[in-house]
C-alpha cells in the first residue's frame, strides 16, 4: 500500500497551502507540515518550495506528484475491492460506459435475467471516449474494466481480448440535421458526390473497406481522424461534414443523424463485448449468461 503522508503531499499540492490541506484532511496544520516534512527527508527530496503566501511545488514534486496520482488509484481500487470482497461472495463484474459505449443493449439483456443470479453483480466503470485511453483499457481488461461493449472488428482484437459477437450491423453515415441528405431513408455513394465525410485514418479501426469504396468515387473529399469522440461530432455539426459512424451511436449527438448507406458490398462490423483472455470465473459466467440471453431474444 501506499505512503499515507503521501494524501498530505497531494492535497497541499492540489490546495497550495498546508493550512487548507489540513483542513481538508481533517488534520491540524502542524500535522500536515510534519507529515510533509519527514517525507522529504526520510526520501531524500524537496517537494515543495515555501513562502508566507502557501507553498508549491518544485520541478521535482511535479514529477513526483503526477508519477504518483496513478499508483494511489490503483492501491485505492485495490482496497475497493478488497472491501467489496469482503462484503460479498464474489467481486463486482466491472463493465466499462462511457458517452459511446453506453452498454444499454448489455444492461437490458441483463435486466431480464439478473434476479436469477444474485452471485454476479454488475458494476459500472466510467471510461473516457480518447482513442489511446480506450486502446489501452482494451489491452489491459480485467485490471481496472472486466470488459466492454461496444462495435469491433473481431480480427483487430485476436490475441489481446476475448470478443463475444451480439449482432453484426453495417456502417451507416452520420449527417447533421439541417442537411440535404438527413431526409433521405438511406443514401448511396452517389449522393455524397461533393461531400466531406470524416472517416478513421487507414489501419487505424475496421472502416478500411469501407475507405475503399468511398476512395473509388473521386467527388467524395475524405478527411481522416484518428477516433471518434465528442469533439469531432460537434465539428461535423458545426461546418457541415458527414462521418461514418456505427448505428449503435445513433441520437447520442441530438444535432447528427444517422443515415444508412447502400454500400456497393457488405460493410459490416461485430457488436457485443470485449474481456479478457484469460477472465475470471464471474466474469465468464456473466460472458455465457448474456450470450444465452441474446440467443432467446433472436428465438
Amino acid at each position: 500500500m501506499y505512503d499515507r503522508r503521501l494524501d498530505a503531499v497531494i492535497a497541499a499540492a492540489e490546495l497550495g497551502s498546508f493550512a487548507r490541506a489540513g483542513r481538508q484532511l481533517h488534520i491540524s496544520t502542524p500535522a500536515v507540515v510534519k507529515q510533509v516534512n519527514t517525507f522529504e527527508q526520510e526520501y531524500g527530496i524537496t517537494l515543495f518550495d515555501r513562502s508566507r503566501s502557501g507553498v508549491r511545488l518544485t520541478a521535482a514534486g511535479e514529477g513526483f506528484v503526477a508519477d504518483a496520482l496513478p499508483i494511489i488509484d490503483r492501491c485505492r481500487e485495490i482496497l475497493r475491492r478488497v472491501r467489496n470482497r469482503a462484503e460479498s461472495a464474489s467481486d463486482p463484474i466491472r463493465l466499462g460506459v462511457s458517452m459511446l459505449r453506453s452498454g444499454r443493449r448489455i444492461l437490458d439483456l441483463w435486466q431480464r435475467d439478473a434476479r436469477r443470479h444474485p452471485q454476479i453483480r454488475l458494476e459500472l466503470v466510467s471510461m473516457p471516449d480518447d482513442r489511446q485511453s480506450i486502446d489501452d483499457i482494451i489491452t489491459h481488461l480485467g485490471e481496472q474494466v472486466d470488459m466492454i461493449s461496444t462495435a469491433f472488428d473481431a480480427e483487430s482484437w485476436h490475441g489481446v481480448c476475448n470478443t463475444l459477437t451480439l449482432a453484426v450491423e453495417p456502417l451507416c453515415i452520420a449527417v447533421p440535421r439541417e442537411h440535404r441528405l438527413a431526409r433521405l431513408p438511406r443514401v448511396t455513394l452517389d449522393d455524397l458526390q461533393g461531400e466531406r465525410v470524416r472517416i478513421i485514418r487507414r489501419h487505424h479501426g475496421g472502416n478500411d473497406h469501407a475507405r475503399d469504396m468511398l476512395e473509388r468515387h473521386s467527388g467524395i473529399e475524405l478527411v481522416d481522424i484518428d477516433h471518434y469522440d465528442l469533439d469531432v461530432s460537434n465539428q461535423c455539426a458545426q461546418i457541415g461534414d458527414l462521418l461514418i459512424t456505427k448505428p449503435m451511436w445513433d441520437g447520442v449527438h441530438p444535432q447528427l443523424v444517422n443515415v444508412a448507406v447502400d454500400w456497393p458490398e457488405p460493410v459490416e462490423l461485430s457488436y457485443g463485448l470485449l474481456y479478457a483472455l484469460h477472465p475470471e470465473p464471474q466474469v465468464r459466467d456473466f460472458v455465457e449468461r448474456i450470450r444465452e440471453l441474446n440467443g432467446m431474444r433472436g428465438a
